[in-house]
């Protein structure tokens, strides 16, 4: 008897334990993810503004010197501002100014941190669709939220949107974004309104970061696809419709804002045509995967490769068919659930910059676009990693092969962050690449 007495605490002790050890190691990672974000990033806390490169009038203007007063802020939320709706971004660099003057270190500081909140917010929300997937063990859960937060937090492709001040809009609308998508899974776990109503709420905000929030409904209905909810019932679409018809009018104002400053689809700017739309769009999703994957030759700046009006160099009709034949020879493999859905999330989140609506646009692909739809590659990435390292005579040479790749993106992003230390830092790369281009055209054999 009392053997039966003592045995029952033991057996309830049993779930306490592995709720500590879950816990414990929720907080390893999170600390491995701040770690790994700082000791790439630190050295963007000395850089200075690109004064030659749009900080000196998206961050340095009157909006952000005007400050904090009723005025100010509601030309902020109203203005359009050299074809731009980003009030959220402005009133950061006012907010900024107001109590640290033009200190670049400040400004530096408050992208570092956006972008290591953002791979946090990666973190957990893959953690939870994976939970409620159903399909995983926790241990894959575990490694596969860990890898994606990881190659997010130090991924070269990713530099641009933190070292560079101009481009803080990418890093507040993913913020909002991401704590959208988490209060819309709080949703469909509880079905309570106000989930619904904040994840409606952050929606706006990350508007308010940049347009390219107006993809959220399409992304909500692709984690409903992950976490097995019935696609076909009305609830689900329903549910959405009143976010899409405020991603139309989001839409609407985005292109009225760039129409401002006469460019974009509403104005009476010359445009490329369609057929050469789609060229670009191609090239431009192939190259992001690419540079997701092994990213190399990385810049601030990457040309169209003709002027409006005259037709596209010959190479670059390979990438639509190049497109079309990866789709149907591996039509098998794409359609698996969670490739499709790392594939999908990459595409919905890149969609808006692929130039198949004529935006206001001077490169045709930036490292910056990027920032959320990378999660998806990055997704991807650490699934197969999880799956190799599930096969245990693979397993040690999985977990090497993840290290050499991570410290190796890592070094790079750490040495690109140096690159945006100044305007005259960041054009001596371009001029040294076009160098070597020169060189290379004037000695072929080389």
């Amino acid at each position: 008897m009392n053997h039966n007495v003592s045995a029952i605490p033991a057996r309830r002790k049993l779930p306490r334990l592995k709720e500590i050890i879950a816990v414990n190691d929720v907080m390893l990672s999170v600390a491995a993810l701040v770690l790994a974000t700082l000791v790439v990033y630190f050295p963007t806390f000395s850089n200075e503004f690109q004064t030659h490169w749009d900080d000196q009038w998206v961050a340095i203007n009157a909006y952000t010197e005007n400050g904090l007063n009723a005025q100010n802020l509601w030309a902020i939320l109203t203005d359009f501002y050299k074809g731009q709706y980003a009030p959220l971004n402005q009133l950061s660099y006012t907010v900024l100014y107001s109590l640290f003057g033009y200190d670049p270190f400040w400004f530096h500081l408050a992208g570092f941190v956006l972008h290591t909140c953002n791979v946090l917010l990666t973190f957990f929300l893959v953690r939870s669709f994976l939970n409620k997937s159903g399909s995983f063990k926790q241990v894959s859960v575990s490694r596969i939220s860990f890898i994606t937060a990881v190659i997010m937090a130090v991924h070269p492709l990713l530099v641009e949107s933190v070292a560079w001040i101009s481009a803080s809009k990418i890093l507040i609308y993913s913020f909002f974004y991401l704590i959208g998508l988490h209060f819309y899974l709080k949703y469909v776990a509880s079905s309570k309104t106000i989930y619904y109503l904040l994840a409606t709420l952050f929606f706006i905000l990350s508007f308010g970061g940049k347009e390219q929030a107006v993809t959220f409904p399409v992304c909500l209905l692709l984690i409903d696809y992950a976490i097995n909810r019935n696609l076909k019932s009305r609830k689900v679409w329903l549910e959405k419709l009143p976010l899409f018809f405020m991603a139309l009018v989001m839409g609407y104002i985005t292109l009225l804002s760039q129409s401002a400053d006469q460019a974009g689809l509403l104005s009476g700017a010359r445009h490329y045509p369609f057929y050469q739309n789609v060229i670009f769009a191609s090239y431009s999703a192939t190259e992001y995967v690419v540079k997701c994957l092994i990213p190399v030759k990385l810049s601030y700046l990457y040309v169209f490769p003709n002027a409006i009006g005259e037709e596209v160099p010959v190479r670059f009709w390979i990438y639509p068919l190049l497109l079309l034949i990866l789709l149907f020879a591996f039509w098998d493999f794409w359609k698996k659930k969670w490739v499709f859905f790392g594939i999908m999330f990459f595409l919905v989140h890149i969609s808006m910059v692929l130039h198949i609506i004529p935006m206001s646009r001077f490169a045709m692909i930036a490292d910056r676009y990027a920032y959320m739809a990378s999660i998806g590659i990055f997704f991807l990435i650490a699934y197969f990693a999880d799956k190799a390292m599930d096969i245990i005579k693979y397993r040690n040479l999985a977990m090497v092969l993840a290290c050499i790749y991570t410290l190796s993106i890592g070094i790079y992003a750490h040495q690109r962050t140096t690159v945006w230390h100044n305007s005259d830092t960041l054009k001596k790369e371009l001029k040294e690449l076009l160098e070597k281009k020169e060189n290379y055209s004037n000695n072929p054999t080389r």
